[in-house]
């Protein structure tokens, strides 16, 4: 009945008709039925409402009503039975057993699922119409009065089930028969159209930081400017959220290209939120029929397909859809339908890679994960994490690398593989750290490895400690009161304000390895890893640089005093026997001539 109420719910206007109606499935089940039939038949709503038709009237079995009634369903021309050759059609009591006098007149509206019907009866009442045309002429007034309601609910029934409410653009129902109609068209004509999907970057957070009502007013502007770049023949539709979908007719490549960017540069120029000025950007994928499709799902899935391409490439941006691009979506796919199953098949595992100090002392470890697919071997983690964040199973990931981490520093720690002050650091991801349940999974994570919090360094993403650093502060204070240490990542590659930085219980700044890699190369580079530095000491914090490989950039940061190294050059990522075994032979021996090897390696 839930789906039958769901139904109801946008028929409910239909109760203000003086006209008695009433609208019928396929299956002729009863979705709704409003008060002026409840008042003619002597039926109630809840009667009659999620049961079939034919139980209350068994004459509609007859094949010259039930025939013609299943037509409509196909969405033919509607049908009417008039009062003269069909009086009882949907009968309805009177006193003393006579029977109205009626007129039904039957028409299809479009059903929530894609390309259903529902029929619409409408049935007008002549039993007092009869006798009242005869001694007064308000009747024909009545009648003609309720003749243009009807026309009216029927064109806002029209209006709820072909037009977006929020911005009035053709939402999915009416973008779908428009997509439908293209395709008979270039089927017959051999000519080609445009399909763009589009979405708005980063729109989700100006519904957080400003409120759905200001991202409703976005949506209004956006629609606005969309409408004025195509022409009268095209279609605009809003397909969901701040989806879009733009169909061009007639229309070749050069012109779809003119049109994309013509959005592009459309939609730049500032929106103003009543008092609130916000720029926008999109990304939109153009898919060119019939050579990306030739029917709605596949020419849908095309041009979707280049909006993500065109996500993937920066956004502000548009791309066209390739067989190419298609090859890269189907591998895509199946990899992450892989992923999805990689936890439960343990294929996941952590490797570790030592840091050392300006000594040349190994000071603590860092754990990175790798996934060892079972037919493509060997996946690294810039291919499969980005994947992981999207399908939402970054969180369930990291929690497994967090519990195993700490399962190694704990058999570490307990063989006396560690010295006291070295640490096993393990990235968190920004969807972990947002998770309210964070705090309580790390404590039970510590509990049930039974691991000294000292021991861990959690490394967290310099635009995740911004992206709400108050917020991130309390966590933060919770976990350092903890005994763990914090470190940022990937410093300098987002813009971080010093003031709350210093307030940021944290123990270490990590220089990017883009930074790093470019000692020797660039001077803008190497002023920035200096500030970075100065920045860490004058904080007090740990200037840790990643991605070292050659003498030349260990030089340099010997030279400006980096407190920490970590790079290919001393030691590439290690499993976790050979990491272990590496820790065992430098706590035994300190630096044997073996392992000294090993780190050079």
């Amino acid at each position: 009945m839930d789906d039958i109420k769901i139904a109801a719910d946008k028929y409910e206007i239909l109760d203000h008709s003086p006209i008695g109606q009433f609208v019928l499935r396929r299956d002729f089940v009863v979705i709704f039925w409003n008060k002026c039939l409840e008042s003619w038949s002597g039926i109630s709503r809840d009667k009659i409402v999620g049961t079939n038709l034919i139980t209350h009237f068994p004459h509609l079995e007859e094949i010259k009503y039930i025939d013609r009634i299943k037509n409509v369903f196909n969405s033919s021309a509607p049908i009417v039975f008039s009062s003269q050759e069909h009086k009882y059609v949907i009968p309805s009591p009177l006193p003393g057993g006579k029977l109205r006098i009626q007129s039904t007149y039957i028409t299809s509206i479009p059903a929530q699922e894609d390309g259903e019907f529902h029929a619409l009866f409408a049935i007008q009442d002549e039993t007092s119409v009869a006798s009242a045309l005869e001694s007064n002429k308000l009747a024909l007034k009545q009648l003609e009065e309720e003749v243009e309601e009807r026309k009216k609910m029927e064109k806002q029934l029209v209006q709820v089930a072909r037009y977006d409410s929020v911005t009035g653009l053709a939402n999915r129902t009416l973008f779908r028969e428009v997509l439908i109609r293209g395709l008979a068209k270039t089927r017959r004509n051999h000519n080609t159209f445009a399909l763009m999907f589009l979405d708005l970057d980063h729109f989700k957070d100006i519904n957080d930081t400003m409120g759905h009502d200001a991202g409703d007013m976005l949506l209004k502007s956006v629609a606005d400017r969309l409408k004025g770049r195509v022409r009268g023949v095209d279609l605009v539709a809003r397909l969901g959220g701040d989806e879009f979908a733009v169909f061009i007719d007639d229309c070749d490549p050069d012109a779809a290209a003119h049109v994309a960017q013509g959005i592009l540069d459309v939609l730049a120029p500032s929106h103003m939120l009543g008092s609130n000025e916000v720029f926008v950007s999109c990304s939109v994928g153009v898919a060119m029929c019939p050579d990306a499709g030739d029917d709605p799902e596949s020419i849908c899935k095309s041009a979707d397909t280049a909006m993500y391409l065109a996500k993937t490439t920066g956004r502000n941006n548009y791309q066209f859809y390739s067989q190419d691009l298609h090859e890269q979506t189907v591998k895509r796919i199946h990899l992450e339908n892989d992923l999805r199953r990689a936890l439960d098949q343990d294929e996941f595992l952590l490797y570790y890679q030592p840091k050392v100090d300006m000594s040349g002392k190994v000071i603590g470890m860092e754990a990175l994960i790798r996934w060892q697919h079972s037919k493509l071997g060997m996946i690294s983690p810039g291919r499969f994490i980005p994947m992981a964040e999207k399908t939402g199973l970054i969180s369930p990931i990291s929690e497994w690398v967090l519990h195993t981490a700490c399962l190694q520093i704990r058999e570490w720690e307990a063989n006396h593989y560690l010295s006291k002050d070295a640490t096993l650091a393990v990235n968190v991801s920004v969807k972990q750290l947002k998770q309210k349940t964070f705090w309580d999974t790390l404590q039970r994570i510590l509990t049930v490895t039974e691991l000294d919090p000292r021991y861990l360094e959690l490394e967290l993403a310099e635009s995740a400690i911004m992206d709400h650093p108050e917020e991130t502060i309390v966590l933060l204070e919770k976990i350092h009161q903890l005994g763990a240490r914090i470190a940022v990542d990937d410093f300098g590659t987002s813009y971080s304000s010093l003031n709350y930085l210093k307030r940021l219980p944290i123990d270490a700044i990590k220089i990017d390895m883009s930074f790093v890699q470019r000692i020797g190369k660039d001077r803008d580079d190497e002023e920035i890893i200096k500030v970075i530095i100065t920045l860490a000491r004058s904080l007090g914090l740990q200037s840790v640089a990643e991605g070292v490989e050659t003498k030349e950039q260990i030089t340099f940061l010997h030279e400006n005093k980096c407190d920490c190294l970590q790079g290919f050059y001393f030691c590439r990522p290690l499993p976790a026997e050979v990491a272990t075994q590496f820790l065992k032979e430098i706590s035994s021996e300190g630096m044997s001539e073996e392992a000294e090897c090993s780190i050079g390696s």
